[in-house]
């Protein structure tokens, strides 16, 4: 079955179904367009998109919808066709890519260590009070 007949046969989830792989770092203009899903009420149509979007980044309609074609070839969104117009809802959770995109940069250029990144973030900047605080009030709720 192709993506298309997927997305319009009935009782067939499309992306739903499918494993997301959160241990794959989106591209950038991908990333952005699943920000603009996340933050919205969905589900969202090209337009909204678009305007949150598409405009700032100067792209035109086919640009955008090729970015929404390989979230949801990714199982990121899902799709639903409305009369011409097709909408689109989040299937990916944000705090889970977010978790796991983190993990893998903080593997990959600090060795796992969470005070070496802190330390190449703050070495030759101070920690404000109210950092400190926040850090320390976080570092108690979860140690």
């Amino acid at each position: 079955m192709t993506l298309d007949q997927t997305r319009n046969a009935p009782g067939i989830p499309g992306a739903e179904a499918r494993e997301i792989d959160y241990s794959k770092k989106l591209p950038d203009a991908e990333f952005e367009v699943m920000q603009a899903i996340w933050a919205g009420e969905p589900p969202l149509n090209t337009a909204y998109l678009m305007e949150k979007v598409g405009h700032s980044r100067g792209w035109k309609a086919p640009t955008l919808i090729s970015f929404l074609v390989r979230l949801e070839e990714r199982g990121y969104i899902t799709s639903e066709k409305k009369g011409k117009e097709r909408y689109y809802t989040p299937a990916a959770e944000r705090e889970r890519y977010l978790r796991s995109v983190t993990e893998q940069f903080v593997e990959q250029y600090h060795g796992g260590s969470f005070v070496r990144m802190m330390d190449a973030l703050y070495n030759d900047k101070k920690l404000s009070e109210a950092d400190i605080d926040e850090l320390l009030q976080w570092l108690k709720t979860k140690y």
